[in-house]
């Protein structure tokens, strides 16, 4: 019986239906032929060794620019960075430069995604392949192409891998050494919120903060949550921190600082107008340098030999204009959109993302004044970064009783100094600072300051040799500090004055006796005493010009005080000078000419000296001057500077012609004064008797001779405004006289 059911069901076999499972496949009948086929091709391609490419240029292994472009897209990282692309691309554009310019749109497109490229080698290469070439185009060819690179680098500054993101800001410092007034001036949100990123880290925390801080919201970032959020991250590493404080500094300077090429940039913010500021900077160009527009030689046989001399004649009329540079059309924005322009307030992207607004995507353009009006939200935003980096840094430098030494610790605390002093140069510069509270400028500028000067002078309790790098960047931080000091001082009595202001328009509302407890309460509130830390630091500038406090005295300066020292401290100087009580001001200009009057006549820093006490008497007769430091005639002030114009022809005698350009500057100063007459702070005696003692300059008889002055030595330009002094003063000298007299008879003298 159950073999009969075993050969029954063995027949069904065949005929039984199968039950599909979940996750197994259908059995294959036994009947069943796979069709299914494979193949494969066999590529050739041409070997370009082999090619005929006489008439392109190549490179030794026979590629050209399109063929390496090319290449840059290649899989392997090897290839892109090595002889076949990005050395290769290196090689032939510094080989023909021209092929680089006519190909740029090319080359651009294949390098914008090799600066988010997973290979650090590759991004490396990149930079360097950048720096190599892209610096020696024109900023007109680069022009087109500048947006382009800029928001790509921006991407890659928001990078979700760190090294990404650092190799980006090395891009940003390459952009802003070629093309500073379009990344500031096109993308000065955009970039500001990445460097945020950067800094502050949690981009969840932070960057809203920030943002809100920006738009005037009321998330404020602490120094507390800064450095809880820097401790998140190892960009607290100083190496890495100081990259992107050097980068942050150099987008800081070249969007909130107009000026400072020149090195008296700081006499220019006690300007009120621009057409001001302009015109005294031309002025002041042309002591140093012969003018000879003003001297007109005619000939009738040459058409337009005359160029009028006026300001404006080179944009009016520059085919009269021999020096009119070439048009470059930049005013005519034919690159950019045709959107509208920005005129709103905008505020700093969030820095998580990146992301703009519509009209920064249309490259709306961001004017000075639009950057400089959220400059105190950048600093409250900044300042706690730079606080918890200083806090950081600091006792690792300055605590040890060993010689300090150059370390990256050290070069970031040279950088937190260098990006708060430019940060609050802009707002102090800009007459900000008058609107806000004195209890804002407290609680930033002096808190930020009594972190720095614990220290204070930097280097001062080290021992043993630390190496002329290392003393040379103390000096830096010195300085620095000196000049922070001073904007605070300076912000303090601006807005003492604008109080002032204030108050005298709204008594004019109040009665006699309200007016009354008003002054009374103003004077019990009023700061008049310099805080004991500011005290100390106008007394190492003192002791840095060798003026001794104790008995009124000047030493010479020390040897390490060079003349590039002298020219970072002027601005400290000129802005102790503005804020100082009258008597403390009068003790720093003494200490100023105490120190010029020690240099060497022949020395780089009597030249800077001189040129800047010319412009301080310069700056004071300009109508739109509002300094508080103003020269008064029968004052202490007006006595210093008639020594100082007296000691002027014994200069012209010592330098002779070793130094034509420092003599034209000090016969052009002379006329101006003398154009015055006595109408100014000096009177016709001091005239006078500077004329005596610029007789030597041009003849002098003594018991062994005739003895000729350096007049005859100097060019003809110089020798006129020598003879103009003379002219303009009229006095009548018989022995200035003789001694023109005698120069004439060697050989013709001065232009006419």
């Amino acid at each position: 019986m159950p073999n009969a059911r075993k050969k029954k069901a063995a027949k069904m076999e065949d005929f039984k239906k199968k039950k599909l499972k979940v996750g197994k496949q259908k059995q294959v009948p036994d009947n069943f032929t796979d069709t299914s086929f494979k193949s494969k091709s066999i590529t050739l391609p041409n070997q370009s060794i082999n090619e005929d490419k006489s008439h392109e240029i190549t490179t030794s292994r026979n590629l050209t620019l399109a063929d390496l472009v090319v290449q840059l897209k290649h899989y392997n990282s090897g290839v892109k960075k090595g002889i076949s692309a990005l050395s290769g691309l290196t090689d032939l554009c510094s080989s023909y430069p021209h092929l680089l310019v006519s190909s740029l749109g090319l080359v651009v497109n294949g390098v914008l995604k090799l600066f988010v490229d997973d290979d650090r080698d590759v991004r490396k290469a990149t930079l360097n392949f950048l720096k190599d070439t892209f610096v020696e185009v024109d900023l007109v060819e680069l022009q087109p192409f500048m947006p382009l690179l800029i928001i790509y680098t921006c991407s890659a500054m928001t990078h979700i891998f760190e090294d990404v993101r650092l190799d980006a800001v090395k891009l940003m410092d390459l952009w802003i050494q070629i093309a500073p007034e379009i990344v500031v001036s096109k993308f000065w949100n955009r970039v500001t919120g990445n460097y945020m990123s950067l800094l502050t880290v949690d981009s969840n925390s932070i960057n809203t903060q920030a943002q809100n801080s920006i738009t005037g919201g009321n998330g404020v970032s602490t120094t507390a949550s800064v450095k809880a959020a820097v401790t998140k991250s190892h960009l607290h590493i100083h190496k890495n921190k100081l990259g992107l404080f050097v980068s942050l500094s150099n987008f800081l300077k070249a969007g909130l600082s107009e000026n400072d090429q020149d090195n008296f940039w700081f006499l220019l913010n006690y300007l009120d107008s621009r057409h001001a500021r302009h015109a005294f900077k031309s002025k002041m160009s042309q002591y140093n340098a012969a003018d000879e527009s003003k001297t007109v030689k005619w000939d009738s046989k040459i058409k337009n030999a005359f160029t009028p001399s006026y300001s404006m004649v080179a944009s009016i009329a520059p085919y009269l204009s021999e020096g009119a540079k070439l048009a470059t059309y930049s005013h005519l924005h034919l690159f950019e959109s045709s959107g509208p322009k920005n005129t709103s307030t905008s505020t700093v992207t969030t820095a998580s993302g990146g992301q703009t607004a519509t009209s920064e995507i249309n490259n709306s353009e961001f004017s000075a004044e639009e950057r400089l009006r959220n400059i105190k939200e950048l600093i409250e935003t900044f300042q706690p970064i730079l606080v918890a980096s200083w806090l950081e840094a600091a006792p690792a430098v300055f605590v040890s009783v060993s010689s300090i030494s150059m370390s990256p610790a050290l070069e970031l605390l040279n950088q937190v100094l260098r990006l708060s002093l430019i940060l609050w140069r802009a707002i102090v510069g800009s007459e900000i600072i008058s609107d806000l509270p004195k209890e804002w400028l407290n609680q930033h500028l002096q808190q930020l300051l009594k972190h720095f000067t614990v220290y204070f002078p930097y280097g001062a309790d080290s021992f043993g040799n630390r190496g002329s790098k290392v003393d040379d960047l103390l000096q830096e931080m010195n300085i620095m500090l000196c000049e922070l000091t001073s904007l605070f001082l300076l912000a303090r009595k601006m807005q003492k004055n604008s109080t002032q202001i204030k108050n005298k328009m709204s008594n004019a509302k109040l009665t006699e006796r309200q007016q009354v407890k008003r002054r009374k309460l103003e004077k019990e509130h009023e700061e008049t005493d310099i805080p004991e830390w500011a005290e100390n630091v106008v007394e190492h500038v003192l002791g840095v010009l060798g003026y001794q406090s104790e008995d009124g005295t000047m030493t010479t300066a020390s040897s390490s005080f060079r003349m590039e020292n002298l020219v970072s401290l002027l601005p400290a100087i000129w802005g102790f000078l503005n804020c100082l009580e009258y008597e403390e001001s009068i003790t720093m200009f003494k200490a100023l000419l105490g120190y010029y009057d020690l240099c060497q006549p022949n020395s780089a820093s009597k030249r800077v000296a001189l040129e800047f006490i010319t412009r301080v008497y310069m700056v004071q007769s300009t109508p739109s001057y509002n300094g508080q430091f103003v020269i008064r005639p029968h004052t202490e002030l007006a006595t210093l500077l008639k020594g100082w114009v007296l000691g002027l022809p014994k200069l012209l005698w010592q330098l002779r012609s070793n130094h034509v350009e420092t003599s034209r500057s000090i016969l052009n100063i002379m006329c101006d004064i003398v154009k015055r007459s006595d109408r100014d702070i000096f009177d016709l005696d001091t005239l006078i008797e500077a004329e005596t003692k610029l007789v030597p300059f041009f003849f002098v008889q003594i018991a062994r001779g005739p003895i000729l002055g350096p007049f005859n030595e100097l060019p003809a330009d110089v020798q006129q405004r020598a003879l103009d002094y003379v002219q303009y003063l009229d006095s009548k000298s018989e022995k200035m006289a003789v001694a023109i007299e005698k120069c004439k008879e060697q050989h013709p003298i001065g232009l006419y």
